[in-house]
């Protein structure tokens, strides 16, 4: 029988990292890397491509170290950007994080 995740309707704990991805040519295609993950290298048809494999392989990668209680790289290439409370979201709802951008602080409201 298949295992079913059971949606939690509370708030939880998420953190956003910056990672750092390398990619380089590779005859008819493209190379990425982490220098902060260890043996973690993809290739794609292009630039993009390349970055999602490589953002694909990072999240399997931090589970992985997850999984087995192992730290994460954090250094020049890998880093914690911010800790953030994620609101409860009801069954069937979905949450999406956007970014915005203002010509400038001051045309923000913010002093």
């Amino acid at each position: 029988m298949p295992m079913i995740a059971k949606i939690s309707k509370k708030a939880t704990k998420q953190i956003t990292m910056k990672v750092s991805i390398v990619v380089e040519p590779d005859g008819g295609s493209f190379h990425a890397y982490c220098p902060a993950f260890s043996g973690l290298h993809v290739d794609g048809v292009s630039v993009e491509d390349a970055v999602k494999h490589a953002k694909e392989a990072v999240c399997v990668y931090v589970t992985s170290l997850i999984m087995h209680r192992e730290p994460l790289p954090l250094g020049p290439d890998c880093s914690i950007s911010r800790e953030e409370q994620t609101p409860p979201v009801p069954r069937g709802a979905l949450l999406r994080h956007v970014e915005l951008q203002w010509p400038s602080l001051s045309m923000s409201g913010i002093s």
